[in-house]
């Protein structure tokens, strides 16, 4: 099996996740956006911030450029508006990285650092999964936060997307 194709359509699901969650979490107020509530990254603000964070992360190892946050927990954007804006920018990044990527790179390994610089090598392909599960991993720990402010969550099942994508 081309596992490009797979990867494509999955880049399509997350841009079509995260426009589904924002359109939601725009809803919030500016203190209900930055709220700790005891989410791993505190708030929705911190919770998004670091799902764009590790995409940031992960795609400089991937293309070797790019923004390169300075940890895990960093507050890129304290604004909804720039957050969504950078947010729909890193998607678009992510399809382009994707469709750029020749066939062979998905047989191939990953050498990187951590960010505290210790090194690892793991299959290309496996980083790319993680890299689209985390953010689903996270994106439900935001759409919880959403549930908690009484706000209509979005679905965001993987097969929904493919349903409407026929």
């Amino acid at each position: 099996m081309d596992p490009k194709p797979h990867f494509e359509t999955l880049a399509r699901y997350n841009r079509w996740a995260n426009r589904r969650l924002y359109d939601a979490a725009a809803q919030l107020s500016d203190a209900q956006f930055r709220e700790d509530r005891g989410a791993f990254f505190g708030s929705t603000c911190g919770t998004l911030n670091h799902i764009l964070v590790a995409d940031r992360v992960w795609l400089e190892r991937i293309e070797g450029s790019g923004p390169k946050p300075s940890s895990l927990d960093e507050i890129l954007h304290d604004d909804f508006a720039a957050l969504r804006a950078a947010r729909e920018a890193e998607d678009e990044r992510i399809l382009r990285v994707v469709a750029a990527t020749p066939a062979e790179r998905f047989e191939s390994v990953l050498s990187y650092r951590s960010m505290a610089g210790a090194p690892y090598e793991l299959p290309f392909a496996q980083i790319l999964t993680h890299v689209f599960n985390h953010q689903t991993h996270h994106r439900g720990q935001a759409h919880t936060l959403l549930g908690q402010f009484g706000l209509a969550t979005p679905v965001l099942d993987f097969v929904y997307f493919l349903l409407e994508s026929k």
